[in-house]
């Protein structure tokens, strides 16, 4: 993503508007006489809508088995949004025909208090009621109000605070609201963090920032424990480009390609799977996602027998990664590409490509990922004379060995469009962002251009002329810096592919499923 040394000079100036001014237990991890087996290690945000699901996933954390807790340890920190959007996405719920009774008007009165708050707590499992008594305790509030929670040096001080109140032998980082996968305007060189999309969006005080993967690697890489797992329970953070960039700072990724339902994962049972299985985390991993992706359909199918109309289109997944065969893999598509680059020279072998590349399956319709496994296996199937009868094996052998496991909604499943792990594509080195309607999801508004070397033209529906702008970086100075680039040369195909990739998810958008 952005350039190593300049993440450093930016973050001496990030470190002033974190949740702190100081690093919390800088020293590190006590003895380990003093560890437990496990500690999760919870950073989320409400992220505007958002709030009831993760205190839903928070109150989840005193759920396991009393004796899990001997084994595993929890320490959360989380910044809710703002009353209005408590407000419109929670508070209203609580109001019962107009009705409220004393209990419940305290509480309203309580959470309302703790807008733009920041908390930090310990989990006992022996409190009642976490939910009033830990969630909207103003004894558990941490820094000044609205801290900045997309701060690298905020999730830092975090990690720092945690893995000195939890020593443990072993440590999984959950960082918990909305998700944007990978895309270049994100990661710019000289700012940390990165504007717009990415993952943890600060929509109430910074509406424009997140964590970008540089902002992210950065932030996990200074801190003072190393994490076992990193899992980021967000919508399509399952991309190539983050699992590379990630790769050396753990040794497993809980991800999602498309959606993560706002429930998110079945945090009680990780704990139990986690002081049941301690010497076998994979095991502990496979049955978590295999848990967390069941109770999406049973909710799902819930949701639709209430007669939730958008609940008919499930698009949930999760995937478990081991990181240490990610370099692997990176070496065989390498080949791929080389021999892609090569091969589109060729104007026979150039039509096929541009036909599949026209029909590639878009994980999202407005962001530019695209299933990597259905594309590459698309390409190899149609050069077979340049790829040969075994390649695609190959390659397929060293992406499977990157899996431990990996679930996809029944819906998805049923209609064909399960989906492994995205990759960005583009036409000649832009790349396009779609802005539909929200309120009518198949009609488009306009489009947004990223030309490779800055410029930025926006198209607005029923406008003749774009406005032209800058974004303000270049395909070389963010893609080009990712680690999984330099494994592999993709910017290469970026800038040489001349067929616009399909712009229409159909998982997203519905109506090719109707």
């Amino acid at each position: 993503m952005t350039l190593a040394a300049a993440v450093c000079c930016a973050m001496t100036m990030a470190v002033l508007s974190a949740c702190t001014e100081k690093e919390d237990n800088p020293a590190g991890p006590d003895s380990p006489a003093d560890q437990a087996e496990y500690a999760i290690l919870f950073y989320g945000y409400g992220g505007d809508n958002l709030d009831d699901c993760i205190l839903k996933n928070m109150v989840d954390f005193y759920n396991g088995k009393d004796e899990s807790y001997k084994k595993v340890k929890i320490a959360c920190q989380y910044k809710y949004s703002s009353v209005e959007k408590m407000q419109e996405n929670w508070l209203d719920n609580l109001v019962k025909d107009g009705d409220v009774d004393p209990a419940t008007a305290e509480q309203i009165k309580l959470t309302k208090e703790m807008e733009l708050q920041t908390i930090r707590f310990i989990v006992d499992n022996t409190v009642q009621d976490p939910d009033v008594n830990v969630m909207i305790n103003k004894e558990n509030i941490y820094g000044a109000k609205n801290c900045y929670v997309a701060n690298p040096d905020s999730l830092t001080n975090f990690i720092n605070w945690a893995a000195n109140a939890c020593p443990a032998k072993h440590y999984i980082l959950i960082i918990s609201d909305h998700g944007g996968g990978y895309q270049p305007h994100t990661d710019l060189t000289f700012e940390v963090p990165a504007k717009t999309r990415g993952v943890v969006f600060d929509k109430v005080h910074q509406p424009t920032t997140s964590f970008s993967a540089s902002s992210l690697k950065y932030a996990i890489g200074r801190a003072n424990a190393r994490m076992d797992v990193v899992y980021l329970d967000a919508c399509l953070m399952n991309t190539i480009e983050y699992q590379f960039e990630l790769k050396d700072l753990t040794d497993y990724y809980i991800l999602s390609t498309f959606v993560v339902p706002g429930a998110g994962g079945s945090y009680s049972l990780l704990i139990d799977e986690l002081a049941k299985n301690t010497d076998d985390i994979e095991t502990t991993l496979k049955n978590f996602n295999k848990a967390s992706v069941e109770k999406w359909d049973k909710d799902a199918e819930a949701q639709v027998a209430a007669g939730i109309e958008e609940s008919k289109w499930d698009y949930h997944d999760m995937t478990v990664t081991r990181t240490k065969n990610l370099d692997a893999f990176g070496e065989k598509f390498k080949v791929f590409t080389d021999k892609l680059v090569a091969a589109y020279a060729d104007e026979s072998n150039k039509a096929k490509v541009d036909s599949i590349t026209k029909y590639a399956f878009k994980v999202n319709n407005s962001l530019p990922g695209y299933d990597l496994v259905d594309y590459v296996e698309d390409i190899v199937n149609t050069l077979s004379d340049v790829y040969g009868d075994s390649f695609y094996y190959e390659l397929a052998t060293t992406f499977n060995n990157c899996l431990v496991s990996q679930y996809c909604s029944d819906f998805l499943m049923k209609k064909g469009l399960s989906v492994d792990c995205s990759v960005m594509l583009g036409v000649e080195g832009k790349y396009y962002i779609y802005n539909y309607d929200r309120k009518d999801p198949k009609k488009l508004d306009g489009y947004d251009i990223y030309f490779a070397d800055g410029k930025l033209e926006k198209y607005t529906t029923g406008v003749a002329e774009p406005e032209v702008t800058t974004w303000p970086s270049t395909l070389e100075n963010t893609y080009e810096q990712l680690a999984f680039d330099k494994a592999t040369g993709w910017s290469r195909w970026l800038k040489l592919n001349k067929q616009l990739p399909a712009y229409d998810s159909p998982a997203q958008i519905h109506y090719p499923l109707e």
